[in-house]
């Protein structure tokens, strides 16, 4: 890389160059998304994305949020048109996600020369190419990769109207608030860091018109347009705004610890290898340096990212609801890496530019070093066995008759999307397992993600309880069963069989 950056110090490196370095990135992003996009489906896709892409009508995509907010809106749309036209496979169902992670680069890319300059954007740009984190949710049939996209496109027409003012920076701005809203419903954490970061600016403009950077009407604009975009989700939400505050009234609020899911959302999404003493050091003072070069250069880009980095996870600690998942909180990874970014190339300014090209190409090497076994894993081991454990089985009892196959659990219900020689049953009692296995020589269980033994210890316990007839069932097979063959995904899948005597 040090060819490609031959002037790190103030001066910015060409378009060209820049051009380069981000088709570079873009090559190497898509490779590395594509590596394992044809892995089998896994539990959220086959429960939360299929049955909508899949539905009867269009309509019925905006009539059903699911038992937790599963449908994602626009998701489900794309997937649908997606299917429609290339025929349902894997690649299909994920090619939306695969275009809309890779848009975040160049979208990244953009916002950073703007706000940062070309070096910190390319940067960014590469580093959120290579993040395993972003990787994963840009091969995943879900909104995630959206989130991430229109964050930054949200984010960008944000601060560009509240410097610029111009009507069509707020009518973009609105479009992509919106769309960010249809991939995920958490796009509300960025819609309310905007708003505190408008109010902040309008006390300034008020308070302390000397050293406001925007005008008032800017701000107001601002508002204006945050209102439109609010208007405009809840017209697109219309058609489920019931099944959405019945969600809402299933999420209680708890009491655990939160540490842990701190540490897990740092160090194994946003930041692999931060608990390294290597980790603490380069993404700690790149961090701290890029936040200090950021508030010293730009303060409205400085106050919009520190709002954003500090709300909506000290809102998330305070009121402590049942659930939260790391990949919630992926809208903030393309500015972290942004910062980063900014830290490296103030760090190589210190220095001559020839010298500073290799401490940037070595800080980068360093973070890949940190990140790989996230990557590999990413890369390497499937989500979830779905589709291997039941051509596992088919083979097993091609040719015979009689076999019983069935699963458990909530997330045993979906290994039937990939049945076509066999016939999967789901008995709810011990009572109806017994009647199944009457007269049957062998039987065939699949288990996986057994919420019980994966909730972490964190957790609402209620959050993770499985039915208690399918807990009966779970501590026979285990207790009665062999297990004959395990699949170690990241949830891992186990076969169970039993031959000879029925139950007792």
């Amino acid at each position: 890389m040090n060819q490609y950056i031959p002037h790190i110090n103030e001066s910015e490196i060409s378009n060209r160059t820049s051009a380069l370095l981000l088709v570079f990135a873009l090559l190497a992003g898509a490779i590395l998304r594509c590596w394992n996009i044809n892995q089998s489906f896994w539990w959220d896709e086959i429960w939360s994305t299929l049955p909508y892409a899949k539905a009867h009508s269009v309509w019925h995509i905006f009539a059903d949020l699911g038992f937790y907010f599963n449908n994602h809106l626009l998701y489900s749309l794309l997937a649908r048109g997606s299917i429609q036209m290339i025929g349902e496979s894997e690649f299909a169902v994920r090619l939306p996600a695969l275009i809309l992670g890779l848009l975040a680069v160049p979208a990244l890319f953009q916002f950073g020369k703007r706000h940062a300059g070309a070096s910190c954007a390319v940067i960014a740009a590469l580093l959120l190419a290579l993040s395993p984190f972003h990787i994963d949710h840009s091969t995943e049939a879900r909104g995630y990769a959206g989130l991430a996209l229109f964050s930054v496109l949200s984010s960008f027409y944000f601060l560009k109207g509240v410097k610029s003012d111009g009507i069509r920076s707020w009518m973009l701005y609105a479009c992509y608030t919106v769309l960010g809203f249809g991939s995920h419903v958490f796009m509300a954490a960025v819609s309310v860091a905007q708003s505190v970061v408008a109010l902040m600016l309008l006390a300034m403009a008020a308070w302390f018109p000397e050293r406001a950077r925007v005008s008032p009407r800017a701000v107001r604009r601002a508002m204006a347009a945050l209102i439109c975009a609010g208007a405009l989700t809840v017209l697109l939400y219309s058609p489920i705004l019931p099944a959405f505050v019945e969600n809402l009234g299933k999420v209680r609020l708890v009491n655990v610890d939160r540490l842990p899911f701190m540490e897990s959302l740092l160090d194994s999404f946003l930041f692999p290898g931060l608990s390294s003493v290597a980790g603490i050091l380069v993404y700690g003072v790149l961090f701290f340096l890029g936040m200090l070069v950021t508030l010293r250069k730009d303060p409205v880009l400085g106050l919009y990212l520190t709002v954003l980095f500090v709300l909506p996870l000290s809102l998330y600690l305070l009121l402590n609801p049942m659930f939260m998942f790391e990949r919630y909180f992926i809208f903030v990874l393309p500015f972290a890496l942004l910062v980063i970014s900014r830290g490296m190339v103030w760090l190589a300014g210190r220095f001559r530019p020839r010298l500073g090209s290799a401490v940037i190409t070595a800080l980068i090497a360093m973070i890949v070093y940190l990140q790989y076994p996230a990557l590999a894993v990413t890369l390497t081991k499937d989500r979830q066995d779905y589709r291997e454990a039941v051509r596992y089985v088919e083979a097993q009892v091609r040719g015979r008759t009689g076999d019983l196959v069935f699963s458990l659990g909530y997330a045993g219900e979906h290994f039937r999307y990939y049945a076509r020689d066999i016939a999967i049953v789901t008995p709810e009692t011990g009572d109806e397992l017994s009647a199944l296995l009457e007269g049957k020589q062998r039987a065939w269980c699949l288990i996986t993600a057994w919420l019980p033994d994966i909730r972490p210890p964190y957790e609402d316990e209620m959050l993770y309880a499985e039915r208690p007839g399918q807990v009966d069932i779970y501590n026979y097979v285990k207790t009665h069963f062999v297990l004959k063959k395990h699949f170690a995904s990241r949830y891992g899948v186990d076969v169970y069989y039993r031959e000879g005597l029925t139950r007792q």
